[in-house]
């Protein structure tokens, strides 16, 4: 896939919580030379809400508006825009999308040290074990221009270096990787003891 951002375009940068998104994309879009949007921050900075959800510790997002204000931003403008959800920014041309992954497993333990609360921990690690960014990605926005990369254990920084490097070299399909958490998980011993967690109403893992 040949990719050239053009004016009033976007690469977004999709994942679940803790996977590093921000980070990816702020050093991403830094080595791009483009616009950096970080959408949990821009919800709070233009009350992109309709309420927050005290026991989730989460805003929840309009994203219709959300849609309107990321559009504005970019309009005329290149960008990178890093989010948990998988929209499309109004007038905006999304050119690729790339969902970082992360094995299960090491993402229970990020969100531990973040002191998420543990239906969250549940929440997220469900997602990632059953590639629901993925398929609300390629949902979105379409199998060609989805991409998955695996983060696990790896350097945000050099990992986002390589993504800009091949981007303009315009090799992004290089730079996927096909992810199967589940037969990983299986061939380590962790999944049954993974889903007895994800289960539970206990903490331990």
């Amino acid at each position: 896939m040949l990719l050239t951002l053009s004016k009033g375009s976007a690469i977004m940068v999709l994942g679940v919580a803790g996977v590093g998104k921000t980070s990816f994309g702020k050093i991403l879009s830094s080595h791009l030379g483009v616009a950096f949007i970080d959408v949990p921050e821009l919800v709070v900075k233009k009350r992109l809400y309709s309420s927050y959800d005290s026991r989730a510790q989460a805003y929840v997002v309009d994203l219709r508006k959300l849609s309107i204000a990321v559009g504005s931003e970019l309009r005329g403008r290149r960008g990178v825009v890093a989010s948990i959800y998988a929209f499309k920014p109004r007038g905006v041309e999304v050119e690729l999308a790339i969902v970082l992954r992360m094995k299960p497993t090491k993402l229970i333990e990020v969100l531990r040290q973040r002191k998420y609360p543990i239906d969250k921990i549940r929440e997220n690690a469900s997602a990632e074990l059953i590639d629901q960014p993925l398929i609300e990605a390629i949902r979105k926005f379409g199998e060609e221009r989805v991409i998955q990369i695996d983060v696990t254990g790896r350097k945000l920084d050099e990992v986002a270096r390589e993504a800009a490097e091949k981007i303009r070299r315009g090799e992004t399909c290089s730079m996927n990787q096909q992810i199967d958490w589940i037969r990983v998980l299986e061939e380590s011993g962790e999944l049954e003891e993974l889903l007895r967690f994800l289960e539970s109403e206990k903490e331990s893992f």
